[in-house]
C-alpha cells in the first residue's frame, strides 16, 4: 500500500508536467520579424535574343550565397521572392543568375545528363553560362535601384 501511494504520488505531478509541455507546443504560430532586413522589392524583364524569356529563374545572389529569387512569366517578367511568404531582396552587390530548371551545372568536361525533361516553354532553349553558371551579370540593390532588365544573347 505504501508502494502504491508513492507511485501515484509522483505518476500525477509526472502526467500533469507531461501535459503541459506537451500543449505548449500546440497551436501557436511563430510570426517572422522583417522589420530589421533592408528589403526592397526588386523586379524587371528578361529577353533571350530580344524575345520575352519565359519561366525561367531569376536569382540575386549575395557574396554570402543568400539569395532572392523569381520566375518568369510569359512576358519575361519577373518580381523577386526574399523566401515563400515575403516578397524582396537585401540590399548590396549581386550577382545575378539566369536559368531553366534544365539548364544543368555540369563541371567542364563533363557531358551533361541525357534525355533531361524539357517543359514546353524551354523546349529548345538553353541560356549561356555566362548569365547562370559562369554568371557575368551583376546588380547593385539599393532603394533607388529596384528594376533591372536582362537582354540576353544567346550567341557571344
Amino acid at each position: 500500500m505504501i508502494l502504491f501511494m508513492l507511485l501515484c504520488g509522483r505518476a500525477v505531478p509526472l502526467c500533469l508536467l507531461s501535459c503541459l509541455l506537451l500543449s505548449a507546443g500546440c497551436g501557436g504560430s511563430i510570426e517572422a520579424d522583417y522589420s530589421k532586413l533592408d528589403l526592397v522589392d526588386v523586379s524587371g524583364t528578361v529577353t533571350l535574343d530580344g524575345q520575352p524569356l519565359s519561366g525561367a529563374t531569376v536569382v540575386f545572389e549575395a557574396p554570402d550565397r543568400t539569395f532572392s529569387s523569381g520566375i518568369t512569366d510569359a512576358s519575361g517578367h519577373y518580381s523577386l521572392m526574399f523566401n515563400t511568404e515575403k516578397s524582396g531582396c537585401l540590399t548590396g552587390q549581386k550577382t545575378v543568375r539566369i536559368r531553366f530548371v534544365t539548364d544543368s551545372e555540369t563541371p567542364e568536361g563533363e557531358a551533361e545528363t541525357e534525355g533531361t525533361q524539357e517543359s514546353p516553354a524551354t523546349s529548345g532553349q538553353k541560356i549561356p553560362e555566362q548569365y547562370n553558371s559562369k554568371s557575368t551579370l551583376t546588380a547593385t540593390v539599393n532603394a533607388d535601384q529596384t528594376s533591372f532588365n536582362f537582354d540576353l544573347k544567346s550567341k557571344p
